[in-house]
């Protein structure tokens, strides 16, 4: 495969997913009906060409196969993630509105159960296998480098120690600079891409007037080559940095927020209603007033305990817990510690098993929380560590959550030293900037182990 079938890729991928849609269809047929014949004489064949079209339209619209060689496997994921979803979505809006009733939900489910699985796992063995041609020299963008200089040597580093991207390095272009990496000054760029077959020109923009930046991207559009731009940003801390693009002007953004996109807003949220009306509904309903007669029964005082704390953008709001320390009127706020007096029996199990936190789902259901996101703190917390962490108001950007990274990664509770405070801020932060829906899954899953295991911070 030669850099001139690149274009070829994205046709690769659209016709393994297809082929993997139609492959999980029939699959999840077979499992509910134990037989694949009679598909073709039922209303599933309907239902089969309906999928199959749906998928191409739901590709055109979310754009799943704009995939750059930079994407890692991760990233590559999550471009799944969104397709799948909205087709889903669609699917099964559809069989309400029109009362679909004939049609096996188990079908249904078992279909995108397995789809998800084979089309990630397709994607990912095709971009290794990709990774590898290209480390062997094919599948390559002929790439030269203007301003040799700091930054351009990073990006000159990152060529060369990362060959699986496919970026053939040819040289460097500036003036006055000796050295085996630079093939020639400014005014010989254009007769080296011609004579080279050079695909991509990458700029130091603080090495060029503007008037030939013009020039360069004439000659760039003229004889279809890419030029890419490389502001100098040394001095600025923007590794999570992204351009966000308003009209005609592109402005460069400190964080990548995901939470921000109105579909993964949507995404949280109605996980966020589900998962907790089925807590409360199938969990709370006959626990909380179990575990309410026996904290009445252990101690003297209500039963639940009700705190003001900051939510997200710093709004406050009142947050519920279940009652672990002995009731005292209009005390004032004092962090637990290891060992505290203050703590019941039954309330140090509590909180050992996190089941003192369970009356925040209805925090969720009211919309003030979500189940994963960084941890509300008391608003005198706030006061104290706001202007001593670097970065600890980024926390409030997203909505609080009953459990979160920094939690299950063992920062919860007492925040005795300080590292301890700086560190679950760091976790709330790289939460923030690398939300997805299969990272809240883990977080629970690591939660409910903790929970079962029991956290030696919980105290």
């Amino acid at each position: 495969m030669s850099k001139y079938y690149k274009r070829y890729i994205k046709w690769i991928y659209l016709c393994g997913d297809i082929l993997i849609l139609n492959i999980s269809f029939l699959l999840a047929y077979y499992l509910r009906f134990h037989e694949v014949q009679s598909i073709f004489s039922t209303a599933y064949l309907q239902l089969f060409a309906f999928f199959n079209t749906l998928w191409l339209v739901i590709a055109y619209l979310t754009k799943p196969y704009d995939i750059s060689r930079l994407d890692s496997y991760t990233v590559i994921a999550k471009k799944l993630l969104r397709p799948i979803i909205w087709h889903f979505a669609t699917v099964t809006s559809v069989f309400v509105l029109l009362k679909l009733y004939s049609y096996s939900r188990y079908q249904l489910v078992l279909f995108y159960l397995i789809f998800a699985t084979l089309v990630i796992l397709w994607r990912e063995t095709f971009a290794y296998f990709l990774k590898i041609y290209r480390r062997l020299g094919y599948n390559q963008s002929n790439i030269i480098i203007v301003g040799y200089n700091r930054i351009g040597l990073k990006l000159y580093n990152f060529f060369q120690n990362n060959p699986e991207k496919g970026y053939r390095f040819m040289g460097f272009f500036d003036r006055y600079q000796e050295s085996s990496l630079v093939k020639g000054d400014l005014e010989a760029i254009e007769a080296y891409a011609i004579e080279n077959d050079v695909d991509e020109i990458f700029c130091s923009v603080d090495k060029l007037s503007k008037k030939y930046i013009q020039q360069l991207k004439q000659f760039a559009d003229d004889h279809l080559k890419r030029i890419k731009f490389i502001p100098n940003f040394e001095d600025v801390e923007l590794e999570n940095a992204y351009l966000e693009q308003y009209g005609d002007v592109s402005i460069l953004l400190a964080r990548k927020e995901p939470l921000n996109d109105h579909l993964n807003q949507l995404v949280k949220r109605s996980f966020d209603i589900v998962f907790s009306l089925a807590v409360i509904v199938l969990v709370l309903s006959w626990l909380i007033p179990l575990l309410a007669i026996i904290i009445y029964i252990d101690s003297k005082g209500p039963v639940f305990f009700k705190q003001t704390r900051s939510g997200k953008n710093h709004t406050t709001f009142t947050c519920w817990k279940l009652r672990t320390m002995r009731y005292q009127k209009n005390s004032k706020f004092v962090q637990a510690t290891k060992n505290d007096n203050r703590i019941t029996r039954v309330g140090k199990l509590l909180r050992k098993t996190n089941l003192d936190e369970l009356p925040q789902f209805f925090n969720v259901l009211l919309g003030d929380m979500t189940v994963v996101g960084p941890r509300p703190h008391p608003l005198e917390l706030n006061e104290t560590f706001k202007n001593v962490v670097e970065k600890y108001m980024v926390r409030h950007l997203v909505k609080p959550g009953v459990t979160g990274l920094a939690q299950v990664r063992g920062y919860r509770g007492e925040t005795k030293e300080l590292r301890s405070m700086i560190n679950r801020v760091r976790l709330d932060i790289f939460y923030i900037e690398n939300w997805s829906f299969f990272l809240d899954v883990k977080i629970i899953l690591w939660t409910v182990f903790s929970m079962v295991k029991g956290d030696k911070n919980a105290f």
